[in-house]
């Protein structure tokens, strides 16, 4: 049998737990016969036509801006304005920004905000509410999530040089600076001057963005009603009311969506999204550079030797597991974060599965007949799949890979506990068995608009999120080489030392980029969604 067939065999069995279908019905607030809900049937009851109802992740933690984690985007996203938006093709959009302009070769950017907006609570957002935003996310004292992915903002070097103008004077040129403070860094929403970033803001969630929060319950459903006096008049939402309902697994959420009390699923399995009739409902997707981040420990334990590491990566039949298991709503990609953005140096030779050479490498390595090994991440749909894959994938160079997902309420609690942040070079920390502290473990990378979030910080060898432990300085050059780049040539050059340094060490395996798949009723036209999953635009009923 091969590594796609014991792959589907394995998901097959396992399947969604009874936790997920109880769950399922439990955040709708219908009671759906169990026996429905495995047949699918279609009642088509409709929903009601002044609110729009979509399936969101679990979050892993609150969603506050400076604690901002998976699961919680949705919601930021609804309540929030930023600075600058990034539309779902992945390109910068003005918001509380009207323009933005470097200088200095990309050391100085200068923004003009707009005088218009206004935070929920009616209190006008000003140049302070801005300034202050960004400061409290630099401020150590706040832990803040986001704050990695402005490793070139200094507190000093936000100067606010009148009402409308705010200048960031970075500490080194970072071309790609505006896209630090937009909306993919989904933690930066602008909070009003003086209030905290922490869990005490769930509770009135002050943005002043396009939705106010009506009620929450984490991990269960929150309800938001339009802002009658969001700034951008021409993304005003057509509905009254939206309901985001939060599913350990978008699976679960299929029959909800059968019966109308759903509109939308967002992050649905390819294969099953096809399954929907087209009569009913429709597919939209959005080609993105995210997707699962496998790495493996450079530091400490068994993979240390990155001989042992491109072995496992040679295991791997990625166009098979593409076609045959997410039915090829993904694109290849080459264990680097370069391999989906136009500067990727296409010479570089795709990584393909090689079971011979990867016994040779574990015979060179020492192991020839392979090791027990733990692979950790949370409890997902795609995250099922991958895990099974990899295990089979390995089993036939002789690696014992056991499976261990945090299936604990919330959706990867002990996986994202952060109880090790940030990782520290050199600390060689021991396995706690989450994140930022396993030997050998899985996190899910939303898409991001260029890729410099995940190389400032989940590459780097001193980044806060860097799983790996990697400290290769061919590498840490390569990526400050990107950061300071400034024509495409430059980028190009940049993007093919990192493509060939992370080959080289593979620190991470990256075996696919996502084509992320939402299914929306026919009932509501013109849903869409961004790279990161959060919702662009709720239509309108048809």
């Amino acid at each position: 049998m091969s590594a796609i067939e014991q792959t589907k065999s394995e998901v097959t069995k396992s399947g969604l737990s009874r936790r997920h279908f109880i769950q399922a019905a439990v955040a709708t607030g219908v009671a759906v016969p169990l026996s429905q809900m495995l047949g699918g049937c279609s009642s088509g009851s409709g929903s009601d036509k002044t609110v729009f109802r979509v399936a969101a992740q679990e979050q892993e933690g609150p969603a506050a801006p400076w604690m901002s984690k998976g699961g919680s985007l949705g919601i930021l996203s609804a309540v929030g304005a930023w600075l600058i938006d990034v539309a779902p093709d992945g390109t910068l959009k003005p918001s509380i920004a009207t323009k933005w302009v470097g200088s200095d070769q990309g050391k100085t950017w200068t923004f003009t905000i707009r005088t218009d907006a206004k935070f929920h609570d009616g209190t006008p957002l000003t140049a302070d509410d801005v300034v202050y935003t960004i400061q409290s996310h630099l401020n150590p004292d706040n832990k803040s999530q986001s704050a990695g992915r402005l490793g070139d903002c200094t507190s000093e070097g936000i100067v606010k040089v009148d009402e409308k103008t705010i200048r960031f004077d970075l500490s080194k040129v970072n071309g790609n600076f505006p896209y630090a403070v937009a909306s993919s860094n989904y933690g930066l929403l602008i909070m009003k001057n003086g209030e905290k970033g922490d869990e005490s803001w769930v509770t009135k969630m002050n943005g002043a963005g396009r939705w106010i929060m009506v009620s929450h319950v984490m991990n269960e459903k929150t309800v938001f009603k339009r802002n009658p006096d969001y700034f951008d008049k021409s993304r005003r939402p057509a509905f009254e009311t939206m309901e985001q309902i939060q599913y350990v697994s978008q699976s679960a959420a299929i029959p909800a969506l059968k019966t109308g009390e759903l509109d939308s699923i967002h992050l649905l399995n390819g294969l099953e999204a096809e399954a929907l009739p087209e009569s009913e409902f429709y597919r939209t997707t959005v080609a993105t550079c995210g997707g699962l981040h496998m790495h493996m420990r450079c530091d400490i334990g068994q993979l240390t030797d990155k001989r042992v590491r491109e072995a496992i990566a040679l295991t791997l039949d990625r166009e098979a597991y593409i076609k045959g298991v997410m039915g090829g709503y993904a694109l290849v990609a080459n264990d680097s974060v370069m391999d989906s953005f136009p500067t990727a140096d296409k010479s570089v030779p795709q990584r393909k599965q090689d079971i011979a050479r990867a016994k040779e490498l574990l015979a060179e390595a020492g192991v020839p007949n392979g090791f027990k090994v733990t692979l950790q991440s949370w409890k997902r749909d795609d995250i099922d799949k991958f895990t099974q894959f990899v295990k089979s994938s390995c089993k036939e160079v002789g690696i014992d890979v056991t499976v261990d997902l945090d299936g604990s309420d919330g959706g990867g609690a002990r996986w994202y506990a952060y109880s090790v942040y940030p990782s520290v070079k050199g600390s060689k920390v021991e396995n706690k068995g989450e994140w930022l502290a396993s030997e050998f473990g899985i996190a899910e990378w939303a898409g991001r608009p260029t890729p410099d979030e995940y190389l400032a910080r989940e590459w780097f060898s001193s980044g806060d999120w860097n799983p790996a432990y990697l400290d290769a300085p061919e590498l840490d050059e390569a990526i400050i080489a990107w950061q300071s780049a400034l024509s495409e040539k430059e980028k190009k050059k940049a993007s093919s030392a990192i493509q060939k340094a992370s080959l080289v060490h593979t620190p991470i395996i990256v075996a696919y980029n996502e084509i992320r798949v939402s299914v929306t009723s026919n009932k509501v036209k013109g849903v869409e969604f961004n790279q990161q999953g959060a919702v662009w635009s709720t239509g309108k009923n048809a």
